[in-house]
């Protein structure tokens, strides 16, 4: 995924994410994934105790489970879930998280990621993406940066810290000149919050905390956690 015909644009293998009618695109493991962003689902980025969480989010219907390579054990963790049965009849994919390094995602993607996602434009891990056939989305905060990382190949652009930068404003005047860049909003998003992100028109939500309750987690509560889950599923769905 991500590479370009000689003498594309990059703004034309990135709109083609968006028909419906063009799945040559991207096949099999490659097109669910970014169908799942397309669709303006979430991505989920787990962190600490992401053992524990990882089940209940894909049994709410999350299908992207973003394990973080700050987390402690996050290769194997990565291989467990990769080749764990239950979390794949959920129809859940695992990939990596904070991404920094073209090392890094050669690790993760020979651990089992079937994406990559970065806080920051690594040209490397686009260039593994490429190799490896897996998507890609690395962080950006600049329009000029976004125009490089569709240059690069990415799959999905993602804006992070968004609270930081802007919010929704910010991606409503972005999208004014880069009408076809695939934007998701990352940087822990509130539910209250998915709303306004829509109407400026990203593709996706990267949802951490807000996602994961912590008062949920510390009393093991199972079936809230994928309450809450399903919840933001449902506010992330396009009608």
């Amino acid at each position: 995924m991500g590479a370009m015909p000689d003498g594309a644009s990059p703004y034309d293998a990135i709109a083609r994410l968006y028909d419906p009618w063009s799945r040559s695109v991207t096949e099999d493991v490659g097109f669910y994934v970014e169908e799942a962003v397309a669709a303006g689902g979430p991505v989920v980025e787990l962190g600490v105790g992401t053992g524990r969480i990882a089940v209940p989010v894909a049994e709410a219907g999350v299908r992207l489970v973003e394990i973080t390579l700050t987390v402690p054990d996050a290769y194997e963790l990565i291989a467990k879930l990769a080749t764990d049965d239950a979390f794949a009849k959920r129809g859940a994919i695992v990939g990596a998280g904070t991404v920094l390094s073209g090392a890094q995602a050669e690790d993760a993607v020979l651990a089992g990621a079937r994406f990559l996602v970065s806080p920051a434009l690594v040209p490397e891990m686009l260039e593994v993406g490429r190799a490896r056939d897996v998507m890609t989305m690395p962080g950006t905060m600049t329009p000029s940066e976004m125009v490089r990382a569709a240059e690069l190949g990415a799959d999905f652009i993602k804006i992070f810290p968004i609270a930081t930068i802007g919010g929704p404003d910010f991606v409503t005047n972005v999208r004014r000149a880069l009408t076809h860049l695939p934007l998701v909003a990352t940087g822990n998003i509130e539910y209250d919050e998915i709303p306004a992100y829509l109407r400026a028109g990203v593709v996706g939500f990267g949802i951490g905390g807000p996602l994961i309750r912590g008062e949920l987690l510390e009393r093991g509560d199972h079936a809230g956690l994928v309450a809450n889950a399903k919840r933001f599923l449902a506010a992330t769905r396009r009608a």
